[in-house]
């Protein structure tokens, strides 16, 4: 092979190198905002969830936030809710994701987080905190994303 040959392939496999790097990391940045993502839209989620038990009478099921004597406990809440337990499922946020939820002070707390190891070498640690208060002009709202208030 001529030297320039030898120049042109040595260029080439630098470039398509470079390339592939820079496919990996946008992937894995991509994968992260993914999982942020799915991660606010499951908090939220059960924070509207709570809050549609929290409208819907005791009589059918329903649980009241704002009551004074014989507060619910976070099991009540999740029972009322709908769903089996104080920790539901993170769907879509991978296999490693978990929620859980709180009551404390007439407002109900859900906190979905992941470790955040997945495939593409994604290693940051991301939560979410959404509380729920009936009495607040926005009575769902998302408080924090990664420990960071918003």
């Amino acid at each position: 092979m001529g030297q320039q040959q030898l120049l042109l392939l040595v260029l080439s496999t630098v470039i398509v190198g470079l390339a592939t790097v820079g496919g990996i990391q946008a992937f894995s940045e991509n994968q992260e905002k993914a999982t942020q993502d799915a991660l606010v839209q499951r908090a939220m989620s059960i924070g509207s969830d709570i809050l549609a038990a929290h409208k819907e009478p005791s009589q059918f099921g329903g649980v009241n936030l704002l009551a004074d004597d014989n507060a619910p406990s976070a099991s009540d809440i999740a029972t009322a809710a709908g769903f089996g337990s104080t920790t539901p499922s993170a769907d879509g946020a991978g296999d490693r994701a978990s929620c859980t939820i709180s009551f404390s002070s007439k407002v109900a707390t859900v906190v979905c987080s992941s470790d955040g190891s997945g495939s593409a070498g994604a290693s940051t640690n991301q939560s979410v905190t959404v509380e729920v208060d009936p009495s607040a002009s926005e009575p769902v709202s998302t408080t924090k994303i990664n420990n960071t208030s918003i």
